[in-house]
């Protein structure tokens, strides 16, 4: 399945002001929330990058954003100017339970004819769960350059392929593939989920 020329992207930005602690750093057994990521990633792509503004406490490729305070965007625009893959697999740092059946799908869905395939889940675009190619980075760039911020702002400007089904993927694969902890409690909540998880 890494017949695509692929570059995983950790996104370890944004501020942690409802968790009060950095989303990256929690703990699942062994391993952090950001080392979980990346060891399902790896299953997806050998190439790993963290889209972070500190060069620590990470054992990847680390990049800093070029656009200060520009949320997920600058962080995908930062990892393709320094890695000539063609196609960039996103995740977020407080998305633990990212499944690799998941973004195989998205991968089988993506060919020259779209720039992004887009997760939709529960009726909610998923972008921070996408994938991207490496064609709309001049758009990317000059999006960023004139302000814009919101990922929907940018799908205006760039072809994207909605994928809404999951025929060979289970409700609970997907319900967990797209769980997200921003607060002590859905921290909580992750933990117990982790057992679930890993068995």
């Amino acid at each position: 399945m890494q017949h695509k020329d692929l570059c995983g992207v950790i996104l370890n930005g944004g501020g942690s002001t409802r968790m009060g602690t950095a989303k990256s750093s929690l703990t699942f057994g062994s391993m952090t929330s950001l080392e979980l990521i990346a060891s399902t990633l790896s299953k997806v792509t050998e190439t790993i990058i963290v889209n972070q503004n500190e060069q620590k406490n990470v054992s990847y490729p680390v990049v800093e954003d070029i656009y200060e305070d520009a949320g997920p965007l600058a962080g995908l625009h930062a990892v393709m100017r320094v890695k000539p893959a063609t196609w960039f697999v996103m995740s977020a740092c407080d998305t633990p339970f990212v499944s690799e059946e998941v973004y195989h799908r998205l991968i089988q869905e993506a060919d020259e004819s779209v720039d992004a395939v887009i997760p939709v889940y529960e009726g909610r675009f998923q972008p921070i769960s996408g994938i991207y190619h490496i064609r709309i980075l001049d758009k990317l760039d000059f999006y960023l350059s004139q302000g814009g911020r919101k990922v929907r702002g940018l799908f205006e400007h760039i072809k994207i392929k909605e994928m809404s089904t999951y025929p060979d993927i289970d409700q609970e694969k997907l319900s967990m593939h797209f769980f997200n902890m921003n607060t002590p409690e859905e921290y909580t909540l992750a933990r117990d989920l982790f057992k679930k998880w890993k068995r």
